[in-house]
């Protein structure tokens, strides 16, 4: 079938397995005894983030609260020293007196303001 002879690729294929011996790295079975060292997943990062978040957080927060308070009797305004007198007398008009814009559109039996 083939009138010319394959020596020279058997030769050429005889060169490239000598090469890839010489190449090859050497047999060690005592890396297949050792345990695997799998690579560090990102669901063990998971809580060193979480406790450095925390970690942060927690100092903002500290640095954050106020370094002197007063004490609640200073900070409110003094409610019971006004003068006696109506409740919300200074509310003008008068909230007793609210008239709703559009009351007029009511029928009488709903209305309690139409005369």
């Amino acid at each position: 079938m083939n009138p010319k002879s394959d020596d020279d690729l058997l030769a050429i294929f005889l060169h490239a397995r000598r090469c890839d011996r010489e190449d090859a790295p050497v047999w060690r079975p005592e890396l297949l005894e050792r345990p695997i060292q799998r690579p560090a997943s990102p669901l063990r990062l998971i809580p060193a983030a979480l406790v450095t978040a925390s970690v942060i957080v927690l100092a903002v927060f500290l640095t954050r609260m106020p370094q002197h308070e007063l004490p609640l009797s200073e900070a409110l305004p003094p409610l019971f020293e006004s003068q006696p007198g109506e409740l919300f007398a200074s509310v003008e008009p008068s909230l007793m007196s609210f008239e709703a814009p559009s009351d007029f559109l009511l029928p009488d039996h709903i209305n309690p303001y139409n005369p």
